[in-house]
């Protein structure tokens, strides 16, 4: 089946693509090498700014559990403290929540979605063929939004694919009952920084 739009990825920005495109008419698929729902590394902090785009999009944040963020604190590798209200705010949500639920949402706007991973994309004759290891898709467009140093970078040859990253990313949940809701953190520790909110 050949498609408007395919998205390749489906992460925030791969599913409110979807969204959005579904929502003016046209026909989406979305490669996403996950099934939903999955946890993410990410702060799970979301700037109030987006809020409005959330919702017109058709989520209830709060029926998801999101948690109001107004204060901001920080630590240098001495241990200097700042803390300060946030103008505009935030608010937290877990990945799996957030993801999972922009998923349902595109499933009802009319996206299709395929679970595997891309394995090489061309354009020739006006249109995208992408290939998968069973399957190939077509459309006039594509959307390339997966993360950074995927397996689609390296075949693609992107120019920082061949540097190595000396960074590592560690994400967990905890129960705390006296850390302060309504407060993100960063604290900064020789070589990187923990955020917590």
């Amino acid at each position: 089946m050949k498609y408007d739009v395919i998205v390749i990825g489906g992460g925030l920005a791969g599913l409110t693509a979807s969204i959005c495109l579904a929502k003016e008419g046209r026909s989406v698929l979305v490669l996403e090498k996950k099934k939903y729902p999955y946890h993410k590394v990410c702060g799970e902090y979301v700037s109030n700014e987006v809020r409005p785009f959330l919702e017109y999009l058709g989520l209830d944040l709060n029926a998801l559990g999101a948690v109001n963020i107004n204060t901001f604190s920080s630590s240098n590798v001495k241990g200097k403290q700042l803390h300060t209200k946030l103008p505009l705010g935030g608010f937290g949500i877990s990945r799996y929540t957030l993801d999972y639920a922009l998923y349902q949402l595109a499933l009802r706007s009319g996206v299709t979605f395929q679970f595997e991973t891309v394995l090489s994309c061309s354009f020739e004759e006006n249109g995208f063929t992408l290939n998968s290891k069973n399957n190939e898709y077509r459309s006039k467009l594509a959307i390339g939004a997966f993360g950074k140093r995927s397996l689609l970078d390296k075949k693609l040859n992107r120019h920082f694919i061949h540097k190595k990253s000396p960074w590592v990313g560690i994400k967990a949940h905890y129960r705390v009952e006296d850390f302060l809701k309504d407060e993100v953190s960063l604290h900064c520790f020789p070589g990187g920084y923990g955020g917590l909110s």
